[in-house]
């Protein structure tokens, strides 16, 4: 499969699952808010997980239908942004030491996600 074709299908698959991700949050948020606590709060609160199963599902794919090199250069990007996040997580940890707010973890799937994406795009403008 050519590269072009590669990303078109991945694209749709990820941008797919993103989509009913989305619904299914607004869904389980809107369901869950009135619910009393308890296990059928709780996986209602959970719902949203499953279409994320469909991106882990996208994105493990796209790895395996890539060539040696871009699986080598995608990881090094993943690396690079794992790496920035543990500089970040651990600088913030010692800052919450001196009284900084507290962060929700969805900071830290941001910045790493975030990291990912600008170094992805970072090297890719570098190379030409």
């Amino acid at each position: 499969m050519r590269e072009k074709q590669m990303t078109q299908t991945y694209l749709r698959e990820l941008f797919g699952s993103l989509f009913l991700y989305m619904m299914v949050l607004f869904v389980s948020i809107w369901a869950a808010k009135d619910m009393p606590a308890g296990l059928p709060r709780t996986l209602t609160a959970l719902c949203p997980m499953l279409p994320v199963l469909g991106m882990l599902w996208a994105i493990v794919r796209q790895f395996q239908r890539a060539d040696e090199y871009l699986r080598v250069w995608n990881l090094e990007n993943v690396a690079m942004a794992a790496a920035l996040t543990a500089a970040f997580s651990l600088t913030y940890g010692f800052m919450e030491g001196v009284g900084f707010p507290k962060l929700s973890m969805f900071v830290i799937w941001g910045v790493f996600m975030g990291g990912w994406g600008v170094i992805a795009s970072a090297r890719k403008w570098m190379d030409g």
